[in-house]
């Protein structure tokens, strides 16, 4: 049968891969249409071993049970699955079983869909972007494109995607405690510049909500990498007590046409026009309801919002302020800046009760080494010390704000998106096939 193979590909070069693939099947006995092939996702070590190899051992010691077939695949690049009837619905059992999904049914990572996926990048497939915590996978450039198959992403999602892998495996972004600790944390992505336009990435209505095929793929798949490729797997070296449903998507894009003030990345040194992904280590979200109040109002709400959080320092913190309260305030004169200073001066508590929240409790990272001198109760006290307040304008019409509280002492991660040289072509490609 191989040398059959060799002639036949001697007198025509260009024989498809499907005729290969029947040969193939005739040869083990297995009829093609009772096997799929699809890409592992699983990230390896730079010492070539699986990290779900690792993985099944910690869920030996620790008696955890699911996945239940966790480690059990050949290794190989490309695996072959056996398939009886519905091959989409079984190819999700065979990922679901080994660990390999959210809990949400994937896209099967088939050679044609990553081929199409690794045509949207200059970077040889081979090439690595970074070794991801909690379990050191490395994601190369085709392991990244397998993860976004999975997630339903479109091919011109992979540059911004790529950037964003970047950015969580930065050190400054503690990606192993973000992806092992008790907290209900997750990544939260942000884009801004023409690229949110391109590829439709909401600012709009719900932004941060459902129905919006790149924000919810986008942040699907860089979740997906992170568990796949990072080992960050729920129960085993994630430990979140509760967790979050961020875990599945959390994105959005500035609303540039709706805010009066320059484009956040200005404020992260990252010149206006340009393309850029952010990445917070977001906890969680706080409504802030503005309606019927005074620009001052508003201020001393998100002030009470922040004197009420659990803990004495925050390196970042987030406000995403909705269209209509951002324009009130403009009006009344409010910059980033001065918004910034109003609100750290106000979200204030007296000693008496920091004493009794922080001092005498278990949380005491971060608390002023000043705090310790106080001797007045009525003195107030920062709460929390805040190291960078942000503030994005983001969501439709109404005057209904977020607060995003950032992880810890993480701050907020920026990264100019690198774009292949046929950009503009690619999109003319994907505009023409809707047509």
């Amino acid at each position: 049968m191989q040398s059959l193979i060799k002639v036949i590909v001697m007198r025509n070069a260009t024989i498809s891969l499907v005729v290969l693939l029947c040969l193939f099947f005739m040869e083990t006995g297995v009829p093609a249409s009772q096997q799929v092939l699809v890409y592992n996702p699983a990230g390896q070590r730079e010492d070539g071993g699986y990290v779900d190899h690792l993985l099944k051992k910690l869920m030996i010691q620790a008696g955890v049970k699911k996945p239940a077939k966790a480690g059990m695949f050949s290794g190989a690049k490309i695996e072959k699955v056996a398939i009886s009837s519905d091959a989409v619905a079984e190819v999700n059992e065979y990922f679901y079983d080994r660990g390999w999904t959210d809990g949400l049914p994937i896209i099967p990572p088939t050679p044609e869909k990553v081929r199409e996926m690794l045509a949207a990048t200059d970077l040889s497939p081979d090439m690595v972007i970074a070794p991801l915590e909690p379990m050191g996978g490395v994601a190369t450039v085709e392991k990244i494109a397998v993860n976004a198959v999975m997630a339903g992403c479109k091919p011109e999602y992979l540059p911004l995607l790529l950037s964003a892998v970047e950015l969580v495996a930065a050190p400054e972004f503690d990606l192993k405690g973000l992806a092992t600790t008790t907290n209900p944390d997750v990544p939260m992505i942000i884009v801004s510049g023409p690229i949110s336009k391109q590829l439709a990435i909401n600012s709009g209505a719900n932004s941060l909500g459902r129905g919006w095929r790149a924000n919810a793929s986008i942040s699907r798949a860089l979740h997906l990498i992170i568990q796949n490729v990072g080992g960050s797997w729920p129960g085993v070296t994630d430990m979140s007590t509760i967790g979050f449903p961020g875990d599945f998507a959390m994105m959005l894009a500035e609303n540039r046409e709706a805010s009066p003030w320059p484009p956040l990345q200005t404020e992260l040194g990252v010149p206006a026009d340009a393309n850029v992904v952010m990445l917070l280590a977001a906890e969680g979200t706080h409504s802030i309801l503005g309606i019927g109040q005074s620009d001052t109002g508003f201020l001393n709400l998100v002030a009470a919002h922040l004197a009420g959080l659990e803990r004495p320092y925050r390196a970042t913190m987030l406000l995403i302020i909705a269209q209509d309260t951002a324009k009130m305030l403009a009006d009344k004169g409010w910059t980033r800046e001065t918004m910034t200073a109003y609100i750290k001066e106000h979200a204030k508590i007296p000693f008496k009760e920091y004493r009794e929240r922080y001092l005498r409790g278990a949380i005491r990272k971060g608390v002023p080494e000043w705090v310790y001198r106080i001797k007045d109760p009525q003195t107030m006290v920062p709460s929390p010390e805040i190291g960078k307040l942000l503030i994005l304008v983001s969501g439709g019409t109404g005057e209904k704000s977020i607060l995003i509280p950032g992880w810890y002492d993480t701050e907020i991660m920026s990264k100019e998106i690198r774009l292949p040289s046929f950009w503009e072509d690619l999109l003319q490609k994907r505009e023409a096939l809707k047509k």
